[in-house]
């Protein structure tokens, strides 16, 4: 089983993953790039880019209960996917004390603002079981144990519906 842990950045992904180790084998999207030669050169905004293709092709390689954390981990074809949202008020503080920059603040903030991770799978046209959890104030415990009963009961697809932050005017950014 390989499942990606995705999300935007500041949403707690490597907390949970930390908290996951002893029941996946836990791996980080950039740490898995660097073994295999797919991390590009730093580019201009300090991103390192990454050849996906030949990332998809190292993770696939991967066996047993493989957990790949990092926001782009949903790229790599895995067969369940684990979703953190945080509402963009809170994200765009968490990023703001990590250093980011206003313009960073702003992309990653409109991203989860517009559920970025679900419009790229629908985009890609995968079709695995996700699990959203809500980690705005949720702690990275209680989003383990969901993980965890998640995997106990075989991966069942989530049907309640998912987060829309535009719904809600409390969440939309001054």
């Amino acid at each position: 089983m390989r499942l990606a842990l995705t999300g935007a950045p500041g949403t707690g992904k490597t907390t949970l993953a930390g908290l996951l180790m002893s029941a996946y084998d836990v791996h980080a999207v950039r740490a898995l790039a660097e073994a295999c030669g797919a991390l590009g050169t730093v580019e201009d905004d300090g991103a390192h880019p990454i050849d996906l293709a030949l990332l998809s092709t190292y993770v696939g390689r991967l066996e047993g209960d493989v957990l790949v954390e990092g926001h782009l981990s949903h790229h790599l074809h895995p067969d369940a996917v684990v979703v953190l949202r945080c509402a963009p008020s809170i994200l765009s503080e968490r990023l703001r004390l990590r250093g980011y920059g206003a313009s960073k603040i702003q992309a990653n903030t409109e991203w989860e603002l517009l559920g970025g991770v679900h419009a790229e799978l629908r985009d890609a046209g995968a079709d695995v079981p996700m699990l959203e959890l809500d980690a705005t104030s949720v702690g990275p415990d209680a989003l383990a144990a969901q993980v965890l009963a998640w995997r106990d009961g075989g991966y069942a697809r989530q049907i309640e519906p998912l987060i829309d932050w535009l719904a809600d005017p409390n969440h939309l950014p001054s």
